[in-house]
């Protein structure tokens, strides 16, 4: 299972600057930036989850029908 978020790995890494900036933003110690950000990665990783888990298929789906063309495929 952990072999399909591993080519996540890269966005991971460049995720956790912004996250650590916006945790600057609102932290007022170093416990709170730590704390920050690690909050921030953990949404960014569930939102990852979540796209591999529900979105792709749905987004997939949205896709086909966006780009397909009804009266062009009537005709064939």
């Amino acid at each position: 299972m952990l072999n399909k978020y591993i080519k996540y790995l890269p966005w991971m890494i460049l995720g956790a600057l912004p996250s650590y900036q916006s945790a600057t933003i609102y932290a007022r110690n170093s416990f709170d930036l730590f704390y920050l950000t690690l909050n921030f990665l953990i949404v960014y990783i569930a939102l990852i989850v979540f796209y591999e888990n529900v979105l792709r298929d749905k987004c997939k789906e949205l896709f086909i029908r966006v780009m397909s063309n009804p009266k062009k495929d009537k005709q064939a």
